[in-house]
């Protein structure tokens, strides 16, 4: 009872010790540079093995963030700041150190638009530890802890002068060695992702600049002469194309692209119309940014995700000329690009599998009978919970990982977990081409589908997706497109299958797809470039 009565009164106690508020600066900045940046110390090494050169940087470094304190923390401001910064510390540290993600502003866009299925998803008992360890622990020592402030005009003295010492000791650590010190920030910037809370500080700093900009007060039009001037033969039926936006596929894992486990097993039926273009890049390395940018008429060089939700893209042109636009989601949504159309999100609970997708379509279309264009965005292969992706009638390939905690599960099981998803997906294409071939008494059908970026999984310890696309890892945005049409619709449209199968090995990207759903559906706007329509060299128009 003594024992109980002793933490009782341990915690009803007003502070546990006392520290000087500069003492507390430093030991923050020491505990903030060495308990969160793990990843940050190896990667440092991995790319720079001298003690000296780490020594010294780890110096400045953590100069530096005493300095950062130093402006941050005063008397009201100190112990709210340090709390939060060790709570959003714990939680980007986690996520870096089990997915070994990089994190900056596409990241933190990403995750800014993360529903609360994908949040559920990685949610682990692991995490919770961790955050009880690492978070939780340390705010109640932060909060239990006197720490003591000089008078108001002592305490603006001394943070100056710290201010000024750090900046000159900095300086003087770097001048003696600033020739090899500038040379490693030259050829290794995409390290400062590593670096926590720098990663994630910069990048809150330049999401928020861009929520800042002054946005368009009225809606940009894009195609705004775009009328359908059809090409084709008059067969007397109208035409569904339908777009099938996969989530995170990465086209090594395609078996018609010479993977070796038969991912696409459910296709080989359809081969003979199948093409599967082989170099397909993706706009992005995030559902943020790749999605709107797929449906957008600026090529990726120019593509700002700032803009895109104020304006038009492929959907509004496409309706504009008079096709009936519909789109179909699984959860994810559609990040503001569907809001001008007609628009259905299917699932009405945590998870539901992509079959959801296909269900209802051919009704609809017969009760339209008119030209329609349909979009169909997946929930696809999207991590870390790969084995709620399909039903386990899709389950192909074993062992596989049970678990989101991917560093808990062997390459194999990771593998085989991740190609069971995309075996799925295959099997839902399967049965909408089948739906597609009944149409064709009614329609003139066509399907492309492609995904919106790739998936690490495992390569060089990475893990999931958006690493910063100038050092996104090959897996990361080397997608797959697949595109099925039958020989009538080849006829009607006079496409020359030969001759794209000739290019299969071109490459291509997500730029292209704007202006080839515009020629192929023969629209015509002062929006569509000929050189970038994948089409255009094997029709006769």
């Amino acid at each position: 009872m003594r024992f109980f009565s002793k933490i009782l009164t341990l915690f009803t106690k007003d502070f546990w010790w006392q520290i000087k508020s500069y003492q507390f600066n430093a030991i923050f900045s020491l505990f903030t540079l060495f308990v969160y940046n793990k990843i940050f110390f190896e990667k440092l090494w991995q790319i720079y093995p001298s003690l000296l050169f780490v020594s010294m940087l780890t110096l400045v470094l953590f100069l530096l963030l005493n300095a950062a304190c130093a402006i941050l923390f005063w008397p009201k401001t100190t112990k709210l700041l340090a709390i939060l910064f060790t709570m959003l510390n714990t939680s980007v540290f986690y996520f870096m150190y089990v997915y070994k993600v990089a994190i900056d502003k596409v990241m933190l866009m990403n995750v800014l638009e993360t529903d609360a299925q994908e949040v559920a998803g990685l949610l682990s008992v692991d995490m919770l530890v961790m955050f009880l360890v690492l978070a939780v622990l340390p705010s109640v020592l932060i909060y239990k802890t006197n720490i003591i402030f000089s008078t108001p005009k002592k305490l603006i003295l001394q943070k100056i002068a710290l201010i000024f010492g750090v900046f000159f000791i900095s300086a003087a650590i770097i001048g003696m060695g600033y020739k090899e010190t500038a040379q490693f920030l030259r050829n290794n910037k995409p390290i400062k992702y590593l670096l926590v809370p720098v990663n994630y500080v910069g990048a809150v700093i330049s999401v928020s600049k861009k929520m800042l900009k002054s946005r368009p007060k009225e809606l940009i039009k894009v195609g705004a002469d775009a009328s359908l001037k059809p090409y084709w033969q008059n067969n007397g039926k109208p035409n569904l194309f339908v777009l099938v936006v996969g989530e995170t596929a990465r086209a090594a894992n395609f078996s018609l692209n010479g993977y070796a486990q038969k991912t696409n097993a459910p296709l080989e039926p359809f081969v003979s119309d199948l093409l599967s273009y082989q170099k397909v890049y993706s706009c992005g390395t995030s559902t943020a940014i790749s999605l709107p940018c797929i449906f957008s008429a600026d090529e990726r060089k120019n593509f700002d995700k700032s803009e895109a939700e104020y304006t038009e893209n492929l959907l509004d042109v496409v309706q504009r000329a008079g096709y009936k636009v519909w789109w179909r989601g699984n959860v994810t949504g559609c990040k503001g690009i569907c809001s001008r159309v007609e628009t259905q999100m299917l699932c009405d609970k945590d998870t539901c599998f992509d079959e959801i997708l296909n269900k209802g379509l051919s009704e609809r279309a017969l009760t339209e009978n008119k030209d329609m264009f349909v979009v169909l965005h997946q929930l696809g292969s999207h991590g870390p919970t790969y084995y709620k992706r399909y039903p386990k009638s899709a389950e192909q390939f074993k062992p596989n990982c049970a678990t989101e905690r991917l560093d808990k599960c062997s390459r194999e099981e990771i593998t085989n977990v991740y190609d069971n998803t995309i075996y799925y997906t295959s099997q839902n294409l399967a049965d909408l081409i089948k739906q597609l071939q009944a149409l064709q008494g009614k329609y003139n059908t066509f399907m492309l589908y492609v995904s919106d970026h790739g998936e690490s999984l495992g390569e060089n310890n990475i893990y999931l997706h958006a690493a910063p696309y100038m050092v996104a890892p090959e897996e990361q945005i080397h997608v797959p497109m697949l595109v099925w049409f039958d020989d009538e619709f080849a006829n009607k449209f006079h496409l020359d299958r030969n001759c794209l199968k000739t290019k299969l090995k071109n490459e291509y990207s997500h730029d292209n797809l704007f202006h080839s759903f515009l020629g192929l559906m023969g629209i015509k706007t002062s929006a569509y470039k000929a050189k970038l329509d994948i089409f255009n060299q094997c029709q006769q128009k």
